[in-house]
């Protein structure tokens, strides 16, 4: 099963934008992406079955609150 990015989510977004106003989404204004950015991104992280707040780490969706133990804390000293 393929990981469903942040970008193939804009990705996705853009392709409805475009599908649902038949506007072009470099002819919409910087409101209006931020906006339909906004709204339709809850819709398809639902669709894609990714948490609302889920957060885009190491290749992968995780937890907001989730700590990585091996990415953090190298500063050379040993913790018990």
């Amino acid at each position: 099963m393929k990981t469903t990015t942040p970008a193939h989510l804009k990705t996705l977004a853009i392709r409805r934008y475009e599908a649902a106003t038949g506007t072009r989404w470099r002819d919409a204004t910087r409101t209006a992406q931020q906006t339909w950015l906004r709204e339709t991104e809850p819709v398809l992280r639902k669709e894609e079955g990714i948490a609302l707040d889920a957060v885009w780490r190491d290749g992968g969706w995780q937890p907001a609150e989730q700590i990585d133990l091996f990415t953090h804390g190298h500063n050379g000293r040993e913790v018990a």
